[in-house]
């Protein structure tokens, strides 16, 4: 019995870093669409600064960019 709880674990281990490993590829792309848009990936939008998107959920969520003047 824990041979087989053994082998459970570590394929459920396993298949917790692959999946972190293949959302990180998301947030490269969004980072990569922040930056084409002359935005800059932060953790809050400063007040002259208007938030156009999402860069990634843990360190960086925020696309910030300045704001216009009308």
């Amino acid at each position: 019995m824990s041979g087989a709880m053994r082998i459970f674990s570590l394929i459920s281990a396993a298949l917790i870093l692959l999946v972190h490993i293949f959302s990180a590829h998301g947030g490269i792309y969004r980072q990569i669409q922040c930056k084409k848009r002359n935005g800059r990936c932060e953790v809050e939008c400063l007040s002259f600064e208007v938030k156009i998107g999402g860069c990634r959920a843990e360190l960086t969520p925020f696309c910030c960019k300045k704001k216009g003047n009308k």
